[in-house]
Formats: structure tokens, sequence, C-alpha cells
């Protein structure tokens, strides 16, 4: 008997999610042979058959979370008995049979029978006939509790492809687009846009027909497609009740009697938008969304008075700031190195380069960082309770300012890349963000800040959880150094690490700050 758990890669992580199975109940599999796939910690990870033999018991259902090293599934023989196996894992459900069927005897036979069959009924009457594939809210970072479904880009009855963009979202932090990862019928939506669902919750199925889906939902429960309007009903007629305070309160006050999406009324509060002067929107029953709102008149502005306050709700981007580096700050024990490196190669290569191709100072940075990292694999890990986490990857985020806050997309597999690659990578993905797309949420396993720009010559970062570090950039500017007892002009540039001392000690920090620095004191090794 083998009792299959999370797949290795995906250890130390708390929770996650089996999205499918691809085999059933009494099938022989094969070992590598792939079971299912999961989401863990926004990973997708296939779960691979450890060995071969019949796949006895599945233990958690498609759409159904996990936790830690709760079984997913029993592996064994054909025919191999399992109730021992149950006994150890579940002693508290599979000891409630046993006093009915000592108690049978004494009482009525129907009695013990009836329960049985009215549980084994349902399972019948619900089971489809196909497979059914649950999509779900994904959870684009920690912080994410919910999102808002902005729109589908396909409709019932479409076949879609694994990779395609089906539906796109608005989280506490940006807007972004969601791709298939699997293939097949859309046979039903039960997430209508401008909605809001917790993550995890199946927003639509894949299906060979719509009564398979709807089979499915019955099977779980039936609580698929009401989830939606329970939890979001309320939320709209809050916000807009909170941002009755603000300044533009005539048109607030008002939106609150249209027809809108969470997205419009948030997009129409922040660019000071009556939202009632649109007219019927082009979603649903008329609901105005927020790509309606080009035409709307300026809300009406009350100016201050002297001495009053302004007050305005926190908006969910600048919560999930706030409660993910508080956290960080009150849980990750941070200890900061600082150095001093020359920059005048750098600067002079990279005005170089930029005739070539655009790049900037800061993709040399993030490369050197990306080739440094793949050498200490600390720099790549994740702490937990019971164990650290390597990540193989060295996948880097670039915090970036935008109107609405700071976000942070991840470049994935910086230490493959070359540098004209990193620089057109980063230069569309600051765009992407500052339109409102994040990419590689959740994916990172350190970050580069840099306020160079706006001439900060050396500043402290705060840890992006679950990572182990992070570096922040300062200004190159010009300075003197002391050679063989001549005064030289120069240029330097100030990095400093805040590190996880859980994970990285100050040796090792120290170790990587050096490596840094000789890579970019010889920037020309980055190109070659």
């Amino acid at each position: 008997m083998y009792i299959i758990n999370i797949p290795p890669k995906a250890r130390g992580l708390t929770e996650g999610v089996m999205l499918n199975w691809q085999v059933s109940e009494a099938q022989s599999v094969e070992k590598g042979q792939i079971l299912g796939r999961i989401e863990a910690f926004g990973q997708l990870v296939d779960l691979e058959c450890p060995q071969s033999g019949e796949l006895l018991k599945i233990l958690v259902g498609p759409g159904k979370p996990f936790y830690g090293t709760q079984p997913l599934a029993l592996l064994g023989q054909k025919g191999e008995d399992i109730t021992l196996v149950l006994e150890k894992l579940f002693p508290k459900a599979v000891a409630k049979p046993a006093p009915e069927q000592k108690a049978a005897p004494k009482q009525s036979a129907p009695q013990p029978q009836q329960p049985a069959k009215q549980e084994v009924k349902p399972m019948e009457k619900k089971s489809p006939a196909g497979k059914v594939i649950p999509i779900l809210m994904p959870q684009a970072g920690q912080t994410m509790e919910e999102g808002t479904l902005l729109s589908w880009k396909v409709k019932e009855g479409d076949k879609i492809t694994a990779g395609q963009v089906i539906f796109e979202i608005e989280t506490d932090k940006a807007t972004m687009e969601v791709e298939a990862m699997e293939s097949g019928n859309l046979a039903k939506i039960v997430v209508a846009e401008g909605q809001s669902v917790p993550v995890k919750t199946p927003v639509a199925y894949l299906a060979d027909s719509t009564a398979d889906a709807e089979a499915f939902i019955a099977s779980q429960g039936g609580i698929a497609a009401p989830a939606p309007k329970t939890t979001q009903a309320p939320v709209p007629q809050a916000d807009t009740k909170q941002a009755a305070p603000v300044s533009q309160s005539g048109s607030t006050a008002s939106a609150g009697q249209v027809k809108a999406s969470p997205a419009a009324r948030k997009l129409a509060s922040e660019k000071g938008l009556d939202i009632t002067s649109v007219g019927q929107g082009s979603g649903p029953g008329g609901r105005i969304l927020s790509t309606d709102l080009d035409g709307a008149k300026p809300a009406a502005y009350t100016p201050a008075v002297p001495g009053d306050f302004v007050r305005y709700p926190v908006s969910k981007m600048r919560k999930a700031i706030a409660q993910n580096l508080s956290y960080s700050k009150q849980n990750i024990p941070h200890f900061y190195i600082k150095l001093t490196i020359e920059a005048q190669a750098i600067f002079n290569l990279y005005k170089q380069l930029k005739q070539k191709f655009p790049c900037s100072a800061n993709d040399f940075i993030t490369l050197a960082c990306g080739r440094a990292i793949r050498q200490y694999a600390a720099f790549r890990s994740q702490y937990t309770p019971t164990e650290i986490v390597e990540n193989p990857s060295v996948n880097i985020g670039i915090a970036v300012g935008t109107d609405k806050g700071l976000t942070v997309p991840v470049l994935l597999n910086v230490d493959r890349m070359t540098l004209p690659q990193l620089a057109a990578a980063t230069r569309q993905m600051a765009e992407n963000a500052r339109n409102g797309k994040v990419e590689g949420v959740g994916q990172g396993v350190f970050t580069i800040t840099n306020l160079g720009m706006f001439g900060v010559e050396e500043f402290s970062a705060i840890i992006n959880p679950p990572e182990s570090a992070i570096l922040a950039v300062g200004a190159i500017r010009e300075d003197i150094k002391v050679e063989n007892g001549s005064i030289k002009p120069t240029r330097v540039m100030t990095l400093s690490l805040a590190a996880d001392h859980r994970m990285i000690d100050g040796v090792l920090a120290a170790q990587f700050m050096v490596t840094l620095k000789e890579m970019l004191e010889k920037p020309e090794q980055l190109v070659s």
C-alpha cells in the first residue's frame, strides 16, 4: 500500500488545491504516469505516480483544497484491502460504522441500512458521465483573498485550449488575464462578470456536456453556482457606502442607484468621474463596465473647508501592501548589509550598449543578481517551520511604482537570459504593470528595488515574503578614488541587501555581495 502525498518539489507549502485527476479509481497506473494536477502557492505541479499499481482510492476530489502532507490518494495492488489504512488515516470517520454494525442485531436491521442507502444514492445520481474539470479563481499572491471577474473572453459551449486567455480578473493589486490550464469544452459558467468570489472557488467547468457539469456540481453539494451570489452581493454596496464621505459625494451617492461593476465603481472613484452620466452600460442587463467610462463626465467637486480632514477608504492594493509588509517586518528577522561598488565600468558599458538596444543600468544589476543567486541556493529558498524549500528557478521580482501603489512583477529564469532578452522582457513587464497587469505573481525568489532614478543614494527595503532577500539599489553618482597615491574621478553605486536570518547568515550574505560586486565591476562578463 502506498499513500500519495503532495509531490516533493512542492513540499513545505501549507496548502493547495487538487485541480483535477486524469485517472479514476480502480484504474491501473504506471510509475511516472501523470495522475493529476495540483496548484500550490501559485505553482502548477503535475502529480506523478510513484510506482506501478492500481489507484485504490481518491481521498481529495477535483477542486478540493488540501493541507500540508494530507493524503491525496491510495495506491496498491488490485483487490488490496484499504480498510486498515483508512482507519489509521481517518480514525474518526472509519470508527462510526463499527458501533452501528454491532447494534444492528439488537435493533431493527433496516435502521442501519437506510442511512447507507441515502449516502450511496446521491453519489450514483450525482456522478457525471464524463470527465469534468473545475476552473478556479486563481490566487495571485499570499494576500489575495478574493478576485472580481471583470470579463469573460469566451462563452459557454466554446472549445478552449491550454494557454488561451479565457477571463480577466481584478485582484487586490492589479488587473490580470487568466489562461486556461486545460483544453476542453467550456460547458458551464457559474460566476458572472462583475461578481467577486474567494480564491480557489470554481468559476466555470470544462466537460463534454452541460449535463455532466451540472451533475458534477450536484455531486459537490450543489454549492458551486450560488457561492458567488452569497459572497459578493454586499461587496459593491459596502464600497459605495464607504466612498460617500469623499469629495465626489454627489456622484458616489448616486452610484449606488445604478448598475455598475465593482471595477467600474472603483475606476470612477479614482478618476473622479460621475458614473451616473454614462447611462446604459455594455454589460449584462445594462451594467456599466470599466470600459464604458470613456465618455463619463467629471464628478462635481466640493472644495474642502480649511481645517477639515479628508477621509477616503483604503484601497485593496494599499491594504494588501500594508498586510504583506507588516507581516514581513513582524515575522522575518531582517539584517542588512551595505556595499558601495565602483560603477564607472557599468556606466560606460551601459552608454555604449544602449545605442544597440534599449537597456538600463538596472538590467545589468538584475542579470548579475540572477547569476549570483544561481550560485547561492539560500537566496532562492523559502523557510517553513519544518523545512527549507529550495526553488530550482531564479525568478526575480522587479519593484514597479504605479499610480495605485507598488507592484512586483516577476521575471522567470533570469539566470538563463542574455542581456538583450532581459532588457526587452523587463521593459515590457514594467509597461504591463503600469497598465494594471502584473506577471509572475507569487513565483519570485528575490526582489530588486531601485530608487536611483530619483537621486536616492542608499536606502533599506523590506523583504517581500516568502522570499529570502531583497536588494535596494541607489543612484550611480560621481565620486573620487585613491589609486597609487593619486586621486581620480570615478562613479560609485551603493547596494543594500536585506536578508532573512533564518536562512541566510552574515558570512553567506557577505559572500553573495562580493560575488555581485565582482560581476558589476567587470560587467563585460555579463554581455559575453
